[in-house]
């Protein structure tokens, strides 16, 4: 709230201005119920304020252009028009992507939440009040909406009705709000077995980012080609000026980063998948699968969860490569009577040093708090969550094994068209000069008309985009020794510049 304050002070002061609204987003009732009871905030207020930083920021951007630019009017209009817009977008969704992050976090332990509220009510006696029990559960987990239980649990105390407290609740997360409905409906009778659950917005949303990843991939692949292609061009013809040109050059690390990170490296914040995360850790992570595998079969057997704990080490250590010292350690600690139970799994997680290991480790250790004897099923239906989520990762992984020939392609292709392209521009300003004869004497005159300060530039130009192309081509189907190839990449394009800058000084 503190970040945001001075965000939601100055779109108040538009509370009272009868200014034009700029929308980009139609928000639903969640979106506006947090606006105006977390942040005091109505959405109208942004829409108002977004159209007053449109309209100046445009403003700013035309004047300053024409004060230090020599541009065409109309190149200004529509650049100043673009930057003004995406500048009010990024200002009218700030506190929309804040209150996603929110739902995002909910819907992540959302399949947890209902292993450990099934485990809750297989344990309890028949007359528990099962309402309670699921807000105390939900109080526990560290979320967005923990206040809101908080306050709950404290109108209880005061006399009012559990059921009626929580019908009134509304979180960011449509799957929490669902399921919630879902449990009030049935008097929170209903024992929930991980078969019957649905797909939630995070696997849905997943299944229609891969459907679309190859489109935007396609989109990621033009803007890298043929923005160095059409730059070269436009400064062999001299319609833009060289300086303009190097401006441009953080446009396009600015853009292209910007779409890899929105289309291909998007958060998808599900438990299973790891998406670019190194070789290295995808091990480490099958192998804490295998353990807790294990772990859960042990338990099955009716044995303390410190003994299931180490036999689990001793029956796979071989198969241990990666968290073989990680797991030792702890078990070390354990046989020494140093930590309990509880002390090993917290030490484990600062081990592993991740929320993803955290978010489980927490959920088998209120499992195995609440009751050691069903916590080995919860366990299994954990790991059955993950292998789904794992199963969509090798669906994201085909995909992008299927570009890898295209991108290696263009590699290596588009710095050997660059470097032909920009080599010829000694013969494109003789023909720009209006020099009508060459003679062996040209290459004099030729050095007046261009100087090493202008080839320098061209050359920065185009080893900066390419070298940005290198980059976010190679992190698309993720590839670890990005710096090798890049350079092979680059010396192909200097070799070539300077063949083809050579070959034409011989010719004039």
């Amino acid at each position: 709230m503190k970040n945001f304050k001075y965000y939601i002070r100055f779109c108040n002061k538009f509370n009272k201005h009868y200014l034009p609204k700029l929308k980009f987003r139609i928000l639903d009732e969640r979106y506006n119920y947090f606006y105006r009871r977390i942040y005091n905030i109505d959405e109208d207020d942004i829409n108002r304020a977004s159209f007053f930083i449109c309209i100046v920021s445009f403003s700013i951007i035309v004047l300053l252009s024409l004060a230090f630019l020599k541009l065409d009017l109309s190149i200004i209009i529509i650049y100043s028009l673009i930057l003004s817009f995406m500048l009010s977008f990024r200002f009218n969704l700030t506190l929309f992507h804040e209150v996603n992050k929110m739902e995002t976090k909910i819907n992540t332990i959302l399949y947890l939440i209902k292993i450990d509220f099934s485990l809750i009510q297989k344990t309890l006696k028949n007359n528990a009040d099962s309402c309670v029990n699921f807000i105390k559960l939900i109080k526990e987990y560290q979320l967005p909406i923990f206040g809101n239980f908080k306050y709950i649990l404290k109108r209880i105390h005061e006399g009012y009705k559990p059921e009626d407290e929580l019908f009134e609740l509304l979180s960011p997360s449509k799957d929490f709000n669902q399921y919630l409905r879902h449990l009030l409906i049935n008097n929170f009778d209903n024992r929930y077995e991980i078969d019957e659950f649905k797909e939630g917005t995070l696997e849905k949303n997943f299944k229609v980012y891969l459907r679309e990843i190859q489109s935007k991939i396609s989109i990621i692949f033009f803007i890298g080609i043929f923005f160095p292609i059409g730059l070269c061009f436009l400064i062999l013809f001299q319609v833009i000026d060289l300086i303009i040109a190097v401006l441009l050059i953080p446009f396009f690390l600015y853009i292209l980063n910007f779409l890899c990170r929105k289309y291909v490296k998007k958060n998808t914040y599900l438990i299973g998948v790891l998406k670019e995360y190194s070789s290295l850790e995808k091990k480490k992570f099958n192998e804490f699968l295998l353990f807790l595998e294990s772990f859960a079969i042990n338990l099955k057997n009716n044995i303390s969860p410190e003994r299931a704990f180490l036999k689990s080490y001793t029956q796979n250590k071989n198969l241990f490569v990666v968290l073989n010292q990680t797991i030792k350690s702890q078990i070390s600690s354990l046989l020494n009577f140093k930590c309990s139970f509880h002390d090993m799994i917290q030490f484990f997680k600062l081990e592993l040093k991740s929320m993803r290991y955290n978010i489980i480790l927490d959920a088998i250790e209120k499992f195995v708090a609440e009751n050691a004897n069903y916590s080995s099923t919860k366990i299994f239906e954990i790991l059955h969550v993950v292998h789904k989520h794992q199963e969509l990762e090798k669906k994201r992984e085909v995909v992008i094994k299927g570009e890898k020939f295209k991108i290696f392609f263009f590699l290596f292709l588009l710095p050997l068209l660059i470097g032909t392209i920009s080599g010829m521009f000694p013969f494109f300003v003789l023909i720009t000069s209006n020099i009508n004869s060459i003679t062996s004497a040209s290459l004099i005159d030729f050095s007046n008309l261009i100087s090493i300060y202008n080839i320098f530039l061209i050359f920065f130009v185009f080893i900066s985009s390419l070298s940005i192309t290198s980059i976010n081509f190679l992190k698309i189907i993720n590839i670890q020794k990005k710096f090798l190839i890049i350079l092979i990449s680059n010396l192909l394009f200097i070799l070539t510049f300077l063949i083809s800058f050579t070959n034409i000084l011989n010719l004039i």
